[in-house]
């Protein structure tokens, strides 16, 4: 399945994004908005935005917007990684 070409324009990404500057909240390097402000979708991929708990729900954190982040697409992955 090919990714959107920008993040879901809700009330919670607009907020977040505007709390943290389109900073990425792991590595505090810029995030891309949409799609074509980088070179390749293969660069899209690894660096769109995407929600990242701060408290994972595996380990109980929950839903709400005060355990919710944002993160490049890759910086979340190697976190869930780590």
């Amino acid at each position: 399945m090919s990714q959107s070409h920008s993040p879901p324009e809700t009330r919670q990404f607009k907020a977040l994004w505007d709390r943290q500057g389109g900073l990425c909240a792991l590595c505090g390097q810029p995030m891309p908005r949409q799609r074509f402000e980088v070179a390749h979708a293969t660069l899209w991929k690894k660096q769109r935005p995407s929600f990242d708990h701060i408290r994972a729900k595996a380990r109980g954190g929950p839903d709400t917007p005060e355990n919710l982040q944002l993160a490049h697409a890759q910086c979340n992955w190697k976190k869930g990684r780590g």
